[in-house]
């Protein structure tokens, strides 16, 4: 129940912090209120809460990527491309993919690979906008996710539930605050 009210809080954050022109504001907002619609999804059990949870957020992390782009995404984002890329064939694809499809059958494996590519596209953004706050909170949040589908796929006793937690909330808060314009310029 906690992460639910946590994200909450960071929803007001994202409406008040910063300096961003409300085009970037109101896609923040919008993204951390998915964040808070699948913390509530993750509290249900089985595959369906889980589906719902992967598709409100991989609508947030879309969200974080439009501000992101919104911001301005310059060359750096070409460094985010091979990050990003590198990261995913080295440590995602070998663990995660096949374990969703074991567990869930080519329906799972397709709902995780999507959900990759948009938090792929969300870091990419995140890089690409030279905010150092929103990159390493894209960076931390992804970290959450990748840790999550270990631990869903592949056993709870990967990792342990603070290695989702404080990479997610810390992630989260960075990366918002990036997007709105604190500590820029």
């Amino acid at each position: 129940m906690w992460k639910p009210l946590t994200m909450a809080l960071l929803v007001v954050v994202a409406a008040v912090a910063g300096s961003a022109p409300a085009d970037v504001r109101w896609l923040v907002v919008g993204a951390a209120m998915f964040g808070v619609l699948g913390d509530a999804a993750l509290l249900g059990e089985g595959t369906t809460w889980f589906i719902r949870g992967l598709l409100a957020f991989a609508t947030g992390h879309a969200l974080y990527a439009a501000a992101a782009l919104v911001v301005g995404a310059g060359a750096t984002a070409w460094w985010g491309v091979l990050f990003v890329t590198g990261l995913f064939a080295w440590r995602f694809l070998p663990s995660v993919v096949p374990a969703a499809r074991e567990s869930g059958g080519r329906a799972m494996m397709a709902a995780v690979l999507f959900y990759a590519g948009i938090i792929a596209a969300m870091v990419i953004t995140a890089i690409g906008t030279g905010r150092w706050l929103a990159i390493a909170g894209a960076a931390l949040f992804a970290v959450s996710d990748w840790v999550l589908g270990q631990r869903q796929f592949l056993g709870p006793d990967t990792f342990n539930r603070l290695a989702v937690m404080v990479p997610y909330h810390v992630g989260q808060t960075m990366l918002i605050l990036g997007l709105v314009g604190v500590g820029a310029g």
